[in-house]
């Protein structure tokens, strides 16, 4: 029970610090993988190109294009422990990203011929084309959760100690839509106006489940009050006007390095993943699903779309391949000599790490975050190969009226 408890500990401290902006601002090869059921068949191209002239983007890390990094946590988090930022490096890419370049909602903005999204707190932006509010380590729960559960503390190695939580992205919402969308415009012509909009959800829970490991708080009774708090907030962007609307799974957080440098052996799958972490992960996504369905029978003219990114991740896993990865487990920037080049306490960016030559032959690029290539590959996924329930080829023939 001590040896339990002390592994609950560190996975906490651990995943906190990545979560909760870390500077972002392997198995054996040979192991054999577990193929999942067939996937979908591919659908027919569509052209996406001015389908949306605006996309509004909300979420954590996996889409945040600079609003943490410019609400000030990068700054004083990197600048008292970290020697640089090596995130964000892509050539002409703007903003400041968890990544080593794009995400997939810049795979996005690609496919329908517009620039990345500017994140909400970037002054200089006219926003023509939309506007990122999406926040690293944002959670579903509120901060007076996590505050009443004593999960965090100013002494931790994070930025904040508690979260900012869903809703401040939904209040950074309404304010923009008050003073810049719609200002000048009654109630019936804002709707209008959203109608047009792609509203995207990018993944909402998994900061929770990570701040949440080994505490005293029963799982399905957070994974159900996180689901909840989804559900609520996508239905009052539905009565505000949003028409078209995307909503991210989570990805398999078992099969990230962080969580295989902390889980014992026993504890996987038979793809070499984390089995309790992604079981709770896909207790997430089921009721999320569930939940999707009641608001599309509430809301029969909106088109509300699921992104399958458990499905997508282990499809990409399960073919390595055929996607040309060569290390599905080790990251590519970190240090440690383990199979996962990961090290709690020499995160990447710090002092005495190194970045992989090839960063396309990595899934992770520090150890939970994802390499440009892996989003690429999901983008892929996402809008041309049915990885969206409904497809994404469905949602833009809606909104061009086929």
């Amino acid at each position: 029970m001590a040896n339990s408890n002390y592994l609950f500990f560190l996975q906490i401290a651990c995943l906190i610090i990545l979560l909760s902006l870390s500077p972002s601002s392997a198995h054996n090869k040979s192991r054999k993988f577990m193929a999942p059921a067939p996937g979908p068949a591919p659908v027919s191209q569509v052209d996406y190109k001015g389908c949306f002239s605006k996309v509004y983007a909300f979420g954590g890390s996996y889409t945040d294009t600079g609003n943490a990094y410019l609400m000030g946590g990068f700054q004083s988090f990197i600048g008292k422990i970290f020697s640089m930022n090596p995130f964000g490096s892509t050539e002409k890419l703007p903003g400041h990203r968890q990544c080593n370049g794009r995400l997939v909602i810049d795979y996005l903005c690609d496919a329908l011929s517009m620039p990345p999204l500017s994140p909400y707190k970037d002054s200089s932006s006219n926003f023509s084309n939309g506007a990122n509010f999406a926040i690293a380590g944002s959670t579903a729960l509120s901060s007076d959760f996590f505050s009443r559960l004593k999960i965090g503390s100013p002494g931790s190695l994070m930025w904040k100690s508690n979260p900012e939580s869903f809703q401040t992205q939904i209040d950074w919402f309404h304010k923009f839509v008050a003073e810049k969308e719609c200002m000048g415009k009654d109630e019936a012509a804002c709707k209008a106006e959203l109608e047009n909009v792609l509203f995207w959800i990018g993944e909402v829970g998994g900061d929770d489940y990570s701040r949440l490991f080994g505490s005293s708080a029963a799982t399905k009774q957070v994974t159900e009050q996180a689901v909840g708090h989804v559900y609520d907030l996508l239905k009052a962007m539905l009565d505000k006007g949003a028409k078209y609307v995307v909503v991210h799974g989570l990805p398999p957080s078992g099969c990230f390095p962080l969580h295989l440098t902390f889980c014992p052996l026993t504890d996987r799958d038979q793809n070499g993943c984390s089995k309790s972490a992604n079981s709770v992960i896909m207790a997430h996504n089921e009721l999320l699903q569930k939940k999707l369905e009641e608001i599309r029978n509430t809301y029969k003219d909106c088109m509300i779309i699921y992104v399958d990114y458990y499905r997508a991740y282990q499809t990409i896993l399960t073919n390595l391949q055929k996607y040309q990865f060569q290390e599905p487990f080790k990251a590519c920037c970190g240090s440690g000599k383990g199979p996962f080049h990961f090290d709690l306490h020499s995160l990447c960016g710090s002092f005495g790490t190194s970045t992989c030559k090839d960063s396309s032959q990595h899934i992770s690029w520090d150890g939970l975050h994802l390499t440009e290539t892996m989003h690429q590959h999901l983008a892929d996924l996402f809008f041309n190969q049915s990885y969206c329930k409904p497809s994404f080829a469905e949602l833009v023939k809606k909104k061009k009226g086929y």
